[in-house]
């Protein structure tokens, strides 16, 4: 779910573009939207969140220098959709929201590795040494977050004797899953490079 769905519905997109045909329908379709996302349960954080987002694209539309610019039509549907808003906003604050745990987020990622857990580790190695996450991220940490996104379970003690093993590899190819993913990517556009 992405909490600027309701930005990108007609209805924002006209108010922002300063556009005022068929505003009456856009904004029903609007408050729909909102209905559909606020009614579900499960996601009272994700619901909160887009909401939030798209109060302050309406809050910046009502800032004088806006108002100005555009006509009375489009600021008084700029003024009924604020109030909207912050009204479900109120109710939802009201139904006392949780915020979402993150062990929930994680889950909702929906993937799981299916690879070796070495294949894991080689890459977490690869990321920090490369210092992806920047210089303060330590291997475990890496390896541990990624485990942890992927439903994985690692023990400390597996990383360090796993990077023992990569290391006593051949030396013609000791990061064998790294070497396999750029063959299969670069196989891949080669197909589609064919395909064109």
């Amino acid at each position: 779910m992405d909490i600027f769905t309701l930005t990108q519905t007609p209805f924002i997109k006209k108010l922002l573009g300063g556009v005022n045909d068929d505003l009456q329908i856009d904004y029903k379709d609007f408050v729909l939207q909102v209905f559909d996302i606020c009614s579900n349960r499960n996601n009272k954080g994700y619901a909160f969140g887009a909401l939030l987002v798209v109060e302050i694209e309406i809050s910046h539309l009502q800032s004088e220098a806006q108002r100005n610019a555009i006509n009375q039509s489009l600021t008084a549907f700029i003024t009924k959709a604020l109030a909207f808003i912050r009204q479900t906003m109120s109710h939802l604050e009201d139904m006392g929201v949780q915020p979402t745990k993150e062990e929930e987020l994680i889950k909702n990622v929906g993937l799981k590795w299916s690879h070796k857990k070495v294949a894991l580790v080689e890459i977490a190695y690869a990321f920090h040494v490369a210092k992806c996450f920047g210089d303060e991220s330590t291997v475990k940490d890496i390896v541990m977050e990624m485990a942890r996104a992927f439903n994985v379970e690692i023990s400390e003690n597996y990383i360090y004797k796993k990077f023992n093993e990569i290391k006593v590899r051949t030396l013609e190819s000791r990061t064998y899953f790294i070497d396999s993913l750029g063959k299969k990517l670069s196989a891949h556009m080669c197909e589609l490079d064919a395909q064109n």
